[in-house]
């Protein structure tokens, strides 16, 4: 039985934002609940829970969805310097909505938890990223 992974997967990364976003409503109006909420009942955990969520969250939620990334890779005893650098690097170009996002999110500033995390050449380099 189970899900056809690969037809999701499909509409997923084909569909366009809004397609996605008219689906979502529709599905909540439907079942009470969003596609988040479904995917974390039909995939469980791992990494293809992980996929469907972040690929979801990017055309629903980009902002949200990257700047919970860079919450990701700064929580816990040090930093995920690969995971921060990644995103501060891919996503530079929305970083002003990011950053507003994450203050939404988490009432905090983005620049100053970044901040906290690293120091040296390598935070000075996120600095000048995140002033942009």
């Amino acid at each position: 039985w189970g899900s056809d992974e690969k037809g999701l997967f499909n509409i997923l990364c084909f569909s366009p934002p809004a397609h996605l976003k008219a689906i979502n409503l529709s599905y909540a109006d439907k079942y009470g609940v969003t596609l988040f909420k479904a995917f974390e009942k039909e995939f469980h955990k791992g990494i293809t829970l992980r996929a469907a969520k972040f690929t979801l969250g990017m055309k629903l939620k980009p902002y949200e969805t990257v700047a919970k990334l860079i919450k990701d890779a700064c929580k816990g005893i040090g930093t995920d310097e690969l995971q921060l650098t990644s995103c501060l690097l891919r996503y530079h170009k929305i970083m002003p909505e990011v950053r507003t996002a994450y203050q939404e999110l988490y009432g905090k500033s983005m620049k100053e938890a970044v901040e906290r995390e690293e120091g040296g050449d390598l935070g000075k380099l996120y600095m000048q990223i995140l002033s942009e």
